[in-house]
């Protein structure tokens, strides 16, 4: 009787197990960040869906963010980033031609620097009016395109409606593939041009053209 009287009374003053408890709120789940594939160490910009052709997701400055958030619209963002990429192209084609082949349509006796920074400065005014009001022309039919709903992004006329439709771009997979080649240049253009650019103007030659 006594001994368990005594076990009776140690017990009350052994600690008490833990006990062990839940927490009462949910841990949160964690979720996934979707990355850009252009820019894996990037999030993804949300308003880049990879809905237009040649999206990967690269907007490091938030441009496209921006725009959205402002309630622009990304439709006419792209059309820009073409008509900027068309002239690039054109642009590298227009450096390069005389660098290699000389002057094209110069007259006869006249010295017309192969530098393009510098030969801008020597064309006439008769020329440079020619210029101007040719590209006053073309802005203005391309404005009624680009600010028009019913067409599509960067379809003003040339190409796509022409025979060679018919013949290489006849069905949407080989438009839409064609139309990736062509933003993928359009960039490519965009950096080539400026790296001749600042070469010519550095250095006084874009290696190894002049």
């Amino acid at each position: 009787m006594a001994l368990s009287v005594a076990a009776t009374a140690s017990m009350a003053f052994a600690p008490t197990a833990a006990v062990l408890r839940t927490p009462s709120s949910p841990v949160a789940a964690v979720r996934m960040v979707e990355r850009s594939s252009a820019l894996p160490f990037l999030k993804k910009p949300p308003a880049l869906d990879g809905s237009m052709v040649g999206d990967a997701g690269f907007d490091p400055l938030g441009f496209s963010t921006t725009i959205t958030e402002l309630g622009g619209d990304l439709a006419y963002a792209r059309e820009a980033e073409l008509m900027h990429g068309r002239q690039a192209m054109l642009a590298v084609v227009g450096w390069t031609f005389p660098a290699v082949f000389g002057p094209i349509f110069a007259p006869a006796g006249s010295d017309i620097s192969l530098d393009p920074l510098v030969a801008q400065y020597q064309l006439s005014p008769a020329v440079l009016g020619q210029l101007f009001v040719s590209m006053a022309i073309a802005e203005g039919l391309r404005a009624q395109k680009v600010f028009d709903p019913n067409v599509p992004v960067g379809e003003h006329g040339f190409g796509v409606e022409f025979a060679i439709k018919q013949k290489w771009i006849d069905t949407p997979e080989k438009l839409a593939t064609m139309k990736l080649k062509e933003i993928k240049h359009c960039r490519l253009a965009m950096i080539a041009i400026t790296g001749m650019f600042f070469q010519q103007a550095l250095t006084g030659h874009v290696y190894p053209l002049t």
